[in-house]
């Protein structure tokens, strides 16, 4: 049975004849949830008016208490806004300039090739290293131990390189924006959560808005998070005490209290624009993200927003700055889409968005598929990308192949133009979005070491960038990695001295000329590439 909890539904005249639709839609959209479930709460306004306030499901199955409109979630990545908001009034404040070296306030942070500037860890564009993988590779991942705000800044300036150089690419770290929590509190002389208080929640009237700094602090009216654990729910928190990158704790009605007054320009015109500016790799490329949100355009219309998910949270906040939409949805439930269900609910008011594109694709013949088939690796993660073959249980594996019309291929999701030669490519470029990537040819089929072979990889492996020591270990025939007592992770092997690790990313060895492996390296998609040399 579905159940759902209004605290206020304020309808202007111009939105009356909405109303009976939105509140349908809503009904339909967020129908999975009820009083055996975790759900969601979903606020709607235009023009600055609210249409909807409305909760779904249940903020705590230990006591039955249900979600209404004024209950309290945690926003996940959507923070980031406010940070970067922050940054925004201490440069209006003569404070900072973001072309400022960021050494000029976190000395710590060793000196790289490019400046590295405030604008760089607005944009994810800085190349940093993520600090929530970092510490991960530590031995102690996000959810096994309480981290604070002092170790993510300890990981961060262990790190003696980057992902790539400052500008280059666009590569999401929370690790940037851990760093600006640090650049408001040098540069404005006093902590974050006062900052953020007496110069954003106070001004603009998000009363139930605060940041989760010490997360043992009892906070009325909070839902709880979870996650599905076989037949029924488990709690999922994020017991940690960092914030800026995540961590506010808010409800949907203080988020169009926020959308509005970025449509308004409370702060400033000045800020929403800077806000909304979009980012500029030294290739001259445009990307989507901005500072703190990401500027696209969806369905024809321009949509400002930015998705979030710590524990079991899932938030989406956007707006529609030409329609004066604002959409609001906050969940405690693990794997909710909190993107799709604002999205449904944003339709609803705007009737004539472009038609969903579909790729115009084609058969590909039997011969041009198993020429395309084989194992490939990504230039720069390392990451193997399985065509036409079944994965070893990791990676992307077995996906189907479609011709495109316009040319290339279609692998799942994503289009791949192969390398022009005659035979099997020797290289594959991944189209993602405006950004490619290429993958190299490393095989016909996933790799299938000897048990002999897997010796040859076993030993202690360490950087002084990391605080832990990996140990390799032969276990039954099978190739292991450990950090600490008690943990073995398998190692999965993918293509010739390359193996996936559950939980980790990528893990390959570099050997000597002689063949004597001497280093292993760790990737994934926030961190590419971390050596540990053999111990």
């Amino acid at each position: 049975m579905r159940i759902a909890f209004t605290l206020v539904v304020v309808m202007p005249a111009l939105a009356v004849a909405q109303a009976p639709a939105l509140d349908s839609v809503a009904h339909r959209v967020f129908a999975s949830w009820n009083r055996e479930t975790p759900g969601c709460a979903v606020g709607v306004a235009q023009g600055g008016r609210t249409l909807l306030e409305r909760g779904y499901g249940m903020a705590n199955l230990e006591s039955g208490t249900p979600i209404t409109a004024a209950t309290i979630f945690e926003s996940g990545s959507v923070a980031k806004q406010f940070t970067a908001a922050s940054i925004l009034l201490l440069m209006s404040d003569g404070k900072l300039r973001l072309d400022d070296r960021v050494q000029r306030f976190v000395p710590e942070l060793p000196e790289y090739s490019r400046p590295l500037t405030i604008r760089h860890l607005l944009s994810h564009t800085s190349g940093l290293r993520e600090w929530s993988n970092l510490v991960a590779l530590d031995g102690w991942p996000r959810g096994t131990r309480v981290h604070t705000q002092h170790e993510l800044l300890d990981a961060v300036f262990a790190q003696q390189a980057l992902n790539y150089p400052v500008g280059d690419h666009y590569s999401y770290t929370n690790s940037g924006y851990g760093l600006l929590v640090t650049i408001v509190e040098r540069a404005s002389g006093m902590p974050f959560v006062r900052f953020t208080e007496e110069r954003i929640f106070k001004p603009l009237g998000m009363t139930r808005t605060s940041w989760r700094d010490d997360f043992e602090r009892i906070v009325p009216g909070r839902a709880q998070a979870y996650e599905r654990r076989g037949p029924g729910w488990a709690l999922a928190m994020p017991f940690e005490n960092v914030i800026g990158p995540g961590g506010m704790l808010t409800t949907v009605g203080d988020w169009l209290r926020w959308n509005d007054a970025l449509d308004r320009k409370t702060l400033g015109s000045w800020l929403v624009d800077s806000l909304e500016s979009r980012a500029t790799l030294t290739s001259g490329r445009t990307i989507t993200y901005a500072m703190g949100v990401v500027v696209n355009d969806w369905r024809g219309v321009r949509e400002v927003a930015h998705s979030g998910s710590t524990g079991g949270y899932s938030t989406y906040l956007m707006r529609v700055p030409a329609r004066g939409i604002s959409v609001a949805v906050l969940c405690n439930a693990a794997g909710s889409n909190a993107t799709a269900f604002a999205r449904q609910m944003a339709e609803a008011l705007i009737p004539d968005l472009a038609p969903v594109a579909r790729p115009d694709t084609v058969a590909v013949d039997g011969a041009a598929a198993a020429g395309l088939s084989g194992v490939y690796r990504s230039s720069r993660t390392h990451e193997p990308l399985y065509v036409g073959v079944a994965g070893p249980g990791a990676g992307r594996g077995a996906a189907p192949v479609r011709g495109l019309r316009g040319g290339g291929f279609l692998v799942g999701n994503s289009r791949v133009l192969a390398s022009a030669q005659p035979g099997r490519p020797s290289s594959l470029r991944v189209v993602q979005g405006a950004d490619t990537v290429d993958f190299v040819r490393v095989g016909d089929a996933p790799w299938k070491p000897a048990s002999s072979d897997l010796a040859a990889f076993a030993g202690q492996f360490g950087s002084r960038e990391l605080r832990a020591t990996w140990t390799v270990a032969v276990d039954s025939g099978q190739l292991t990695l450990s950090s600490r007592r008690g943990q073995r992770i398998p190692l999965v092997p993918a293509y010739p001295d390359a193996f996936t690790a559950p939980g980790l990313g990528t893990v390959w060895f570099t050997r000597e000329p002689s063949g004597r492996v001497t280093a292993l390296h760790l990737s994934s998609a926030r961190l590419w590439n971390l050596g540990l040399p053999r111990r």
